[in-house]
Order: structure tokens, then C-alpha cells, then sequence
């Protein structure tokens, strides 16, 4: 007897290997996007952030160096003046922070996409939750304050011990 269409795919589906459990989507992120490159970017950037704000101030770790004093020239060419001093660790600030923002971008992109799932609360609920969050410091305020009173008188008499 013939098999039918259907018996023959049943038989693919039932012979198919199990499918494994499929990483996270952040480990799928991390080993995609951050190659080692990308590992070594984050870890240079704030490296590059910090030398450029003590180039903008002029000093490197509490040492008043002479930036435009190498003897280099084309070194020295970016630290003779204080305006080019000041551009150029302003471009070092802006390098370092536009590679941490180019790092975090693939994280932050399946966050707004989950970010727009949300259902927020109306500005009423809001409003009324805030006010109860309130209500209930200043409720532990006064119950600690009179924690204290009541507590002080006692070690004030064991400190004098």
C-alpha cells in the first residue's frame, strides 16, 4: 500500500533530529556584536575619556607637565596653545564617548523594541502611587523618630556606664 503526502512528512517530522535550546538573545548579542575588538574598544574608551580630560586640564595624574615641551614636533603642534590643548582633549572626550555609545547601541536597540510593550501608568495612577510612596516615608519617619526619643534616655544612661 502506498504511503500518502502526509504519512511520508510524519515520518520526516518523527525521524528529524531534536532541536537544541536556542541561547539567550543577549549571549546571541554578545558573541555577534562584541567581538574581541569590541571588548578591547570598551575597555580603551574610558582610558581615552580620562586622558583627554587631563589633557583639557593640563595635567597628567597631579603632575604639572609641559605638554608642548616634547621636543616632537608634530606632537607639539597639538599642545603649544591653550586653545589647541583644549581642542584636542576635547576630541579625545568625544572620541571615547561616541565608541561607548557605538558599543551600546546593540543593546539598547531589544530594549526599546521591549521598552514599547510596556503599558505605563496614566499620570492619575501615578500621581496616586507617588503620593502613597509618600505617605509611607514620612509614616517610617515619624515611627523612627520616635523610635529615637524613646530610645535615647536609655543609651545615654548606658553610655554613662
Amino acid at each position: 500500500m502506498a504511503e500518502t503526502n502526509k504519512e511520508k512528512k510524519a515520518k520526516l517530522v518523527k525521524q528529524a533530529p531534536q532541536i537544541e535550546k536556542k541561547p539567550s538573545k543577549v549571549w546571541t548579542i554578545l558573541k555577534k556584536e562584541y567581538a574581541f575588538e569590541n571588548w578591547l574598544l570598551a575597555i580603551i574608551s574610558p582610558v581615552l575619556i580620562i586622558n583627554g580630560v587631563y589633557v583639557v586640564m593640563g595635567k597628567f595624574g597631579g603632575a604639572d607637565l609641559n605638554l608642548g615641551a616634547s621636543g616632537i614636533k608634530f606632537i607639539d603642534f597639538f599642545f603649544n596653545t591653550d586653545l589647541k590643548r583644549i581642542l584636542t582633549g576635547s576630541f579625545l572626550i568625544l572620541v571615547g564617548t561616541l565608541v561607548i555609545v557605538y558599543l551600546a547601541i546593540p543593546i539598547l536597540r531589544p530594549s526599546i523594541a521591549e521598552m514599547k510593550k510596556v503599558s505605563w501608568p496614566t499620570s492619575k495612577v501615578l500621581a496616586v502611587n507617588t503620593g502613597r510612596v509618600f505617605a509611607f516615608l514620612l509614616f517610617l519617619m515619624l515611627v523612627f523618630t520616635l523610635y529615637g526619643l524613646a530610645l535615647d534616655p536609655l543609651f545615654k544612661w548606658l553610655l554613662s556606664l
